[in-house]
């Protein structure tokens, strides 16, 4: 059975060479590549759709909206993230990664509300263009408790009220759905809905274009075993509306850009949504101090599926979603977005001088690309 996972990330802590070779270490035949925004380089695209050249077939690649728009053209976000989703798309993306529901950058990144008219222009050619996205959209409900644990501390990822509140984000989101139905999103992490389930059910069974990934989040997966007969009845249902993913990769969020690539959490990932999906009965899942950081052990009770339906999951659904295989990077349309990525660069440190342009992934993927168009 052939593996494409949904849910993987670049970052130049895991550039090309290192994240092909772990892939293959994890069995992972074709990724969907999350090439997120990034505070210095302001877009990682570049450098991924010269990973995706250099391996055809191998991965598709969602690139993130220009993170300098929010910034120089607020009042006009939508008609201009639709111009940069156009040049996305030429040089050779296959959809688009919307970090922009995550609280911690919805209080970095000055992004409007997703509801507001300025956004209209994006999701109206989003919807008409049948562009695929991946969206995530805040974090477990938990992490706007009163008393946090030292490692949701660490992470950034305790929300008070000086961050967007998680129903009002969602009422934002659900606004966009109702009046762009026919949008193409898949929810990252079950939307963080893995304990509201007759929640998600509600908002699939109104939206047939919205899909769930199962990139953890290990909350989900106890959510999951604890409500195991509502759960085992949802993956029936919307089966083919589910897909594999992990998140592994650079960790490369606005705050934590440097963070080295972790091996042990990396491999964990994998191996816990794949279990949940295949095994029959229960076992303990136990705390490691990282990606499942403090929670007290619990048992993970597996679906056992098998067959067509999990290669659905595993496999097919992200595919048929996207729309067949990933299409080939365009040298030339890189290098016009290359150049275009410069001159944002170039905009924004003239408009703040604490702004510390960093054009190593521009200059890199410049000099591939420019080998393949004008030769040596």
């Amino acid at each position: 059975m052939k593996i494409t996972d949904a849910h993987v990330h670049y970052s130049p802590q895991a550039g090309p060479e290192f994240l092909t070779a772990f892939l293959d270490r994890t069995g992972t035949d074709c990724a969907v590549i999350q090439a997120v925004s990034h505070s210095r380089c302001i877009s990682l695209v570049p450098g991924a759709l010269m990973m995706k050249d250099q391996n055809p077939g191998r991965f598709y690649v969602f690139g993130s909206p220009d993170l300098s728009g929010y910034y120089l053209y607020p009042d006009r976000i939508g008609e201009h993230q639709a111009e940069y989703c156009s040049l996305l798309l030429a040089a050779g993306c296959d959809g688009v990664k919307l970090l922009e529901g995550k609280p911690q950058m919805r209080k970095t990144v000055p992004v409007p509300d997703f509801d507001l008219p300025c956004w209209e222009p994006f999701w109206s050619y989003a919807e008409n263009e049948a562009v695929p996205i991946l969206w995530h959209v805040n974090d477990p409900e938990t992490n706007w408790c009163s008393d946090p644990s030292p490692w949701l501390k660490r992470q950034g990822w305790w929300y008070d009220e000086t961050f967007i509140n998680n129903e009002v984000q969602y009422a934002q989101v659900f606004r966009v759905l109702e009046r762009h139905p026919n949008l193409k999103i898949v929810f990252a992490h079950f939307l963080f809905f893995s304990a509201q389930l007759d929640r998600l059910d509600n908002l699939m069974s109104r939206y047939p274009n919205v899909m769930v990934d199962l990139t953890p989040g290990i909350e989900m997966y106890e959510h999951f075993s604890e409500n195991y007969d509502r759960a085992e009845a949802f993956f029936g249902k919307y089966h083919d509306r589910i897909a594999y993913g992990t998140d592994i990769g650079g960790r490369c969020v606005l705050t934590n850009e440097g963070e080295p690539f972790n091996e042990k959490e990396n491999l964990l990932r994998p191996q816990i949504v794949q279990r949940f999906l295949t095994m029959k009965g229960e076992e303990t899942v136990s705390a490691d101090g990282e990606f499942l950081h403090d929670r007290a052990p619990f048992l993970m009770r597996g679906l056992g599926l098998s067959g067509t339906r999990l290669e659905e999951i595993m496999n097919g659904n992200i595919r048929t979603f996207i729309g067949g295989d990933p299409k080939p990077a365009d040298a030339e349309e890189a290098l016009m977005l290359c150049a275009c990525l410069r001159e944002k660069l170039a905009e924004m440190a003239s408009r703040d001088e604490s702004f510390h342009p960093d054009a190593s992934e521009i200059d890199r993927a410049e000099r591939y690309f420019s080998r393949k168009v004008y030769g040596e």
